[in-house]
């Protein structure tokens, strides 16, 4: 099992990108505005959850001579994921899943808007990791980054359940999205010693979640008992510890948050571009004041 390594820096500071499918159009506004605004080298630690997980894939690779990640995360949530383009039933006649992976990640990420892959081969950079599930653990697994990883952790990390095959082999092991087994991994960082934690939401800090019904787990994972189990029984009481803490954290912990409102109506796979450009600049201004209030 892959685990975040113990830090053994003074007040480090890590920052955390939940996922959370086309409401992670909130979390690609953030990291547009911070790529200019406070760009990666201010955290000592970035990690990222499912579809939080790709925007930080730019944030964690930007060229600050160029600015190329701040011009392409808005362009990808803007231009590229609404109506059929990226999810629809229609891709199923099509040899593609319901949420077209080979589009986000091949067509996308890593041809029209292709990520800086040199600047993950440099050793002076801040450690970026994505969260994953190992389905035959049912424990999550944190993966560090690197040019030679990366197309396959983001493809595992994406690997949402009914909308895609719900699993991708990678080592030997079979993954999927980070969400399933810890949607959002304050306690991590925190059991290994981030003390100052900056973390972006996909719903507003009060938002809880309810138990999965037992018609979605089933189509997920039709064959696979014991996820179904873990989906229906444990995830949401995962994801509330998780909540719970952010809302009431050690007095040694310094949690920063920003998150969205929850009046713009994008779920997981929504596919109107209105909203989703509306959640997108909401971020961007969530951002800019936060770090305005930073940087002053």
């Amino acid at each position: 099992m892959q685990e975040i390594p113990r830090t053994t820096k003074k007040n480090p500071k890590a920052l955390l990108v939940e996922g959370g499918g086309m409401r992670g159009a909130f979390a690609g506004g953030v990291l547009s505005a911070m790529c200019k605004l406070y760009p990666a080298s201010n955290f000592d630690i970035l990690l990222g959850v499912s579809a939080g997980s790709c925007s930080l894939a730019y944030y964690a690779t930007e060229d600050r001579r160029n600015y190329q990640s701040h011009r392409h995360i808005p362009s990808i949530w803007k231009h590229e994921l609404h109506g059929h383009k990226f999810i629809s039933i229609r891709n199923l006649f099509r040899g593609h899943t319901i949420l077209n992976q080979k589009y986000l990640i091949d067509d996308l990420i890593f041809r029209k808007y292709r990520l800086n892959l040199k600047k993950l081969k440099k050793k002076i950079r801040t450690p970026f990791y994505i969260t994953v599930s190992n389905l035959k653990s049912l424990k999550p697994e944190y993966i560090r980054i690197n040019d030679k990883n990366i197309l396959p952790i983001l493809k595992a990390a994406t690997s949402l359940p009914l909308a895609t095959k719900g699993r991708f082999v990678f080592n030997n092991s079979i993954y999927s999205d980070g969400g399933i087994t810890d949607p959002l991994p304050i306690r991590a960082l925190i059991e290994a010693g981030y003390k100052d934690i900056t973390i972006i939401l996909n719903h507003s800090r009060e938002y809880f979640s309810l138990p999965l019904n037992k018609f979605l787990t089933f189509f997920s994972f039709p064959f696979h008992s014991n996820i179904r189990h873990y989906l229906r029984n444990e995830h949401h009481l995962k994801y509330n510890d998780a909540k719970s803490l952010l809302l009431n954290p050690p007095s040694d912990v310094r949690l920063q948050i920003m998150d969205p409102s929850e009046s713009i109506p994008v779920k997981i796979t929504s596919t109107v571009q209105k909203d989703i450009v509306a959640l997108f600049d909401h971020g961007m201004e969530i951002a800019e004041k936060f770090f305005k209030k930073r940087i002053e």
